[in-house]
């Protein structure tokens, strides 16, 4: 038997099925001097009027005794664990499961890196469960290789989010609201957040994210052969989300993800984006 484990940064389509069983170790969320649980105690929409209230949400890592208590019983249940981890650029998550696993002395259990959040960890998720059903193996050069034959574009509305959560600096944020700029942001492959490029509105964010994700597939060669997970925050979102979605072939839509709390405490309440790759069977 095999267990996957990943962290609540990671959003996944629902109802998408799996080949191996899956658990999440939920990030934590404050707000409004309150303690949550990424989607247990939280969820988006709850997340989102806190924020719209004005309220500054931050993140934390998963509580070390609930990784320790998730770590052990996939170590005594499996015979190998995976756990792929919100990119250690973004958070130390990755550094307290190696603690934890370290502490265990679990020799089954191989801690990766996804360098990379949200949807595109989803998509490296689910690529690595393929190589591991197809292989029966996975290493840290596995992932490595699905973070750079795959590219997140994400549209973010406004910088204020970025920069309460430390991405930005003072003055970047500053002139991004003076001049209306919008980025359009993605995870390089050493996990750390850039930016593709910026634009004015929703609708020239749209049409820019469809060709940088159309150069990309042809600049890979995988045209023909991608697949996508889209993801976004609030309702209104989807509707740029499918504008986007329609310039690719549907069929290789893998599904659609609301964005978790973790992730949205970052890039704030209105966002979406999708990530194209390798195609992925599983």
């Amino acid at each position: 038997m095999v267990t996957f484990i990943t962290d609540s940064g990671c959003d996944l389509p629902a109802g998408i099925n799996l080949p191996f069983e899956l658990k999440i170790l939920p990030l934590r969320v404050y707000g409004r001097n309150e303690e949550y649980e990424d989607k247990v105690t939280l969820n988006p929409e709850e997340l989102y009027r806190i924020e719209l209230q004005g309220e500054v949400a931050t993140t934390s890592l998963p509580k070390p005794k609930a990784v320790e208590r998730v770590l052990k019983e996939a170590s005594e249940s499996s015979e190998k664990v995976y756990v792929i981890t919100i990119s250690s650029k973004l958070s130390n998550t990755y550094d307290i499961v190696q603690s934890v696993v370290s502490s265990l002395g679990a020799k089954n259990i191989v801690v990766l890196d996804s360098k990379t959040a949200s949807i595109k960890q989803g998509y490296v998720l689910l690529k690595a469960m393929e190589l591991v059903r197809k292989n029966g193996n996975l290493t840290q050069k596995d992932i490595d290789k699905a973070v750079e034959n795959s590219q997140l574009v994400f549209f973010v509305p406004t910088l204020e989010y970025l920069y309460r959560g430390g991405r930005i600096g003072k003055a970047k944020a500053f002139f991004g609201k003076l001049l209306n700029i919008k980025p359009i942001l993605t995870t390089d492959n050493e996990g750390e957040v850039n930016t593709l490029g910026t634009v004015r509105t929703l609708e020239s964010g749209v049409s820019s994210m469809a060709k940088i994700a159309q150069d990309f597939v042809n600049q890979k060669g995988i045209a023909r052969h991608y697949s996508i997970i889209g993801g976004f925050t609030i309702e209104s979102m989807k509707n740029y989300l499918d504008k986007l979605i329609a310039n690719f072939d549907e069929k290789a839509v893998l599904g659609i993800s609301n964005i978790g709390a973790a992730i949205a405490a970052h890039v704030g309440p209105e966002a979406f984006g999708m990530v194209i790759g390798e195609k992925v069977e599983i």
